[in-house]
């Protein structure tokens, strides 16, 4: 487990559908052949979620990844790091679930940094919850706005912080899950519950879904405590946990504070370069999900989906 590589990220690639490797921290990379879908989930407040959505973002889009991020929250704070006065815009993702004429492109926000464009939210998607009690088709409403875009290399969901609506929808979109914990006690009993709605979705709505694994954040390894219950989650877990850990530093909400993602505030800081690793090993968890599915449609007689190098 490692919280820092040193020296550069490596940058995954394809080729003759074999995954290799590059040594070099360059625009560029392996991209899918359509946009891979990551719900970040959580039904724990405060356990960074957001924070991993927005430098995830920065670390991925300055190899040249496309990005959009989907802010599902209906508390906006994604939103807020990327666009200004979230609450005078024209459209956000209330009226894309409540309006089916609405395109989906009409809704999406280029931002300031390049390679990133945000689907945006507000306190209004607190009421689509009501707005939609007893429409039996309402979690399907994102995952369906979704396949209008397919101009982008990965599309992160960032969820809200329960088991509603709009994290199911985020569950039902998604092709895999990343679960952000805490090494405390209530995060591991926190994380229990997102695989049990992960099995409930994966179950009918949305069978390809897989979880991609659990991130460690906020770790401080001073504290015995925590380094107990990160033992026990590699023993409960093994592969399912990144190797990438978050450790806890002030620059990380320094880079909310003058909304800006990590790798753009302090580029050349440990922290940032985290995120760098972190987004290489989420890239190889994607990829190796998608090629482990490819290979078994092909056994069925299926297409094979292959990964495209620009």
């Amino acid at each position: 487990m490692c919280d820092v590589a040193h020296g550069p990220p490596k940058i995954f690639v394809y080729k003759s559908g074999k995954q290799v490797y590059t040594g070099e921290h360059t625009r560029g990379g392996a991209h899918l052949a359509m946009a891979y879908k990551l719900a970040i989930t959580t039904v724990k407040w405060g356990v960074g979620k957001t924070t991993i959505a927005q430098n995830l973002a920065g670390a991925l889009a300055e190899v040249g990844q496309k990005i959009l991020l989907v802010d599902l929250d209906q508390q906006g704070n994604l939103s807020s790091v990327f666009l200004d006065n979230i609450y005078r815009l024209p459209l956000t993702l209330y009226d894309l679930i409540t309006d089916p004429d609405i395109p989906t492109g009409e809704v999406i926000h280029r931002t300031s940094f390049e390679n990133i464009d945000i689907l945006p939210a507000n306190l209004e998607l607190s009421r689509v919850e009501f707005q939609l009690v007893g429409d039996n088709d309402a979690q399907f409403y994102v995952a369906d706005k979704l396949k209008e875009v397919d101009d982008y290399d990965l599309i992160i969901l960032d969820t809200t912080p329960n088991s509603g609506l709009m994290t199911i929808s985020a569950l039902v979109a998604a092709n895999g899950v990343m679960i952000p914990v805490e090494c405390q006690e209530w995060a591991a009993r926190g994380s229990a519950y997102v695989l049990d709605l992960i099995s409930k979705v994966e179950r009918r709505a949305n069978p390809p879904l897989r979880l991609l694994g659990y991130v460690i954040n906020r770790y401080d390894r001073r504290r015995k405590l925590e380094e107990s219950y990160r033992e026990a989650l590699l023993e409960n877990h093994g592969p399912l946990v990144f190797q990438t850990m978050i450790r806890n530093s002030v620059k990380y909400p320094e880079a909310v504070s003058v909304r800006r993602p990590i790798t753009a505030y302090q580029p050349k800081s440990e922290q940032a370069q985290v995120f760098r690793v972190l987004a290489t090993e989420l890239l190889q968890r994607a990829f190796a999900q998608v090629e482990t599915a490819a290979s078994r449609e092909s056994t069925k007689g299926g297409k094979h989906v292959q990964a495209r190098k620009i």
